[in-house]
């Protein structure tokens, strides 16, 4: 790979590139792969190489995987753009190792697998979700019995549909949204960042704040109960219970709603 040298003018020429391209994505979601040709010029030359914090970079890169990540699953559902996804997954990871304790990083990590998973998840929804499926309406009213065998038969067939490759899939991905978004979690805790004090602070980067932290504990509840419908009964308890448990964390934020399922 041949490295773009990120003197002033180039930083700020790759600046206007990803505001524009955000703008455009605000205004016209839609319009995303237009945007392709020009991310994939960029990640095919730019490599992040740093060795020590930088603050100055920091500022440039985070909202730049941002973005191209935004674009790479603008349609999560039919698996994303996988190039630019990996890309966006190996330079986060790579500046996680400057700035381990970074809650924009390790949400930006967290999504990635957590978008990485949709295509897996919407194929399971859209299976469960299917005419076919044992677990249609019944017309006929049943006794107290044939209720019994209903459930366990179902059960049985929930059970077994775990070991089909798109639930392994989506366990397998989902595994990692969850570590990486726990982690950015954590780190909000262990920074003090959830405090209602420092939120209820009429500014600017308050109300930032407080988006960030508020994202992170949704995103984070989806993935754990994304985990949980995919996983067996015997599992999935702790994963609601943990969703639950950020979801509540969320709501104690200020002008925080739970978002509308």
């Amino acid at each position: 790979m041949n490295q773009i040298t990120m003197d002033e003018n180039a930083v700020r020429t790759l600046v206007s590139t990803v505001e524009l391209i955000a703008a455009t994505l605000d205004t016209a979601p839609h319009s995303w792969r237009d945007h392709l040709q020009s991310i994939r010029n960029i990640t095919a030359v730019l490599e992040f190489s740093d060795t020590h914090p930088e603050e100055s970079r920091r500022q440039w890169q985070l909202p730049l995987v941002t973005v191209f990540q935004r674009v790479a699953y603008a349609d999560a559902d039919s698996g994303g753009v996988y190039d630019i996804a990996n890309w966006c997954l190996k330079e986060a990871v790579t500046l996680l190792q400057i700035y381990p304790d970074d809650i924009e990083l390790l949400t930006l990590i967290g999504q990635n697998w957590l978008f990485r998973a949709q295509k897996s998840l919407a194929k399971i929804h859209f299976s469960e979700q299917s005419p076919t499926s044992s677990g249609g309406s019944q017309c006929v009213p049943l006794s107290a019995s044939e209720e019994d065998r209903q459930m366990r038969r179902n059960n049985a067939e929930a059970e077994s549909r775990l070991h089909l490759s798109d639930y392994v899939e989506a366990r397998g991905i989902l595994l990692p949204a969850v570590e990486y978004l726990k982690r950015a979690a954590d780190a909000a805790r262990t920074q003090d960042k959830t405090t209602g004090e420092l939120l209820s602070t009429v500014s600017h980067d308050a109300y930032l704040v407080s988006s960030i932290i508020t994202d992170v504990q949704e995103q984070a509840a989806e993935a754990y109960m994304s985990l949980g419908n995919v996983s067996s009964a015997r599992m999935n308890g702790q994963y609601f219970r943990q969703a639950l448990a950020y979801l509540r964390t969320a709501s104690e934020l200020p002008g925080y709603a739970l978002p509308l399922l």
